[in-house]
């Protein structure tokens, strides 16, 4: 097994404050791995001298650091989709292995898509409204404007982890599943269609709820767009628990009022917070959770910590790493 050290930089950039979760990470580590030396350096200058000679880096590496990672071979990002700009040029031009988390919200996201399209599908947001007027009439809704998910399609913009799970759970239900994905060839037996992005328009226009869990790249920036509304059904849903910057509000905002789509349910978004001046704030049609379809539930710290020491010990033995990202990609 291969010798190395491994340098805990913060999980947010700069901030070198005491972290006693890293510190609980690097004494499990030096207690279980006898080949791995640990780092968790207290300043920047710190940090400076630790990473000369390491070869594996966890945390936010920033532009001023990089330099000094001379020997750096594996960087394990704090995310599961880091921000843009964690991957700049330098880093992304660079040999080194980059890994991330991806794969550890799988089930505590999908639930959060779930509970969105069961709320759009009794249209519970609405009658949530109506409990604090303390109106008890029915509402008065066309034929057909409670979705019967056993007649449903839903249309699952990409099939990763989180994309897979929610197929899964919609499945259950009966929902007719199409998925669109980039990478994934393989098909799971309850996605009944699975395509790539070029079928994404026609695609959308089948189905009754659309939900987007792709990350944001140099693709997917703005890929959710008006025109992209416009090829919805009118009665449809568009749900993005992704990343926010690949929709567009404006345009969502647009489709809304023109009843292009019938609501929207939104976790991420362009600016957060979201501005108390947005739009969005008072619009019937939507629902509006921030940023938290992974926040606070169980086993998060734990998952994180499973992929570090699996990657750990890959690393020692010259084996390939787990959730390896194309870095020009930034997934």
């Amino acid at each position: 097994m291969k010798n190395f050290k491994l340098t805990f930089l913060p999980s947010t950039k700069d901030n070198f404050s005491h972290d006693a979760l890293l510190e609980s990470w690097a004494k499990k580590l030096s207690d279980s791995e006898p080949y791995l030396e640990v780092a968790i350096p207290e300043n920047k200058e710190d940090a400076k001298r630790e990473l000369t000679d390491s070869e594996a880096v966890y945390g936010v590496l920033t532009e001023e650091l990089f330099p000094y990672a001379k020997k750096i071979e594996w960087l394990q990002a704090p995310q599961a989709a880091p921000p843009a700009d964690f991957y700049f040029k330098d880093l992304a031009d660079h040999s080194l292995i980059a890994t991330n988390f991806k794969g550890i919200y799988n089930d505590h996201i999908s639930s959060h898509i779930l509970a969105m399209i069961l709320s759009f599908s009794r249209s519970l947001h609405t009658y949530i409204r109506q409990q604090y007027e303390k109106n008890w009439n029915p509402l008065e809704l066309p034929l057909g404007s409670t979705r019967y998910l056993p007649e449903s399609t839903i249309l699952i913009i990409g099939i990763g982890g989180i994309g897979e799970e929610t197929a899964y759970y919609c499945s259950t239900l009966g929902m007719k599943v199409i998925g669109i994905d980039s990478k994934r060839e393989e098909k799971p037996s309850f996605i009944q269609e699975l395509e790539k992005p070029d079928q994404l328009l026609s695609k959308a226009k089948e189905a009754d709820f659309v939900v987007s869990t792709v990350p944001h790249t140099p693709e997917t920036e703005g890929q959710f767009n008006f025109n992209f509304f416009r090829s919805m059904k009118n009665s449809a849903f568009f749900i993005n628990i992704g990343r926010g910057m690949t929709t567009v509000l404006d345009d969502l905002v647009l489709a809304l009022n023109q009843e292009e789509i019938s609501g929207a349910g939104l976790d991420v978004y362009e600016i957060e917070p979201l501005p108390k001046s947005h739009e969005l704030w008072g619009n019937p049609k939507v629902i509006l959770t921030p940023h938290v379809a992974a926040h606070d539930v169980p086993y998060l710290d734990e998952r994180r910590f499973e992929i570090i020491e699996k990657n750990c010990r890959l690393f020692s033995k010259g084996k390939e790493l787990f959730n390896i990202v194309d870095k020009k990609l930034w997934f």
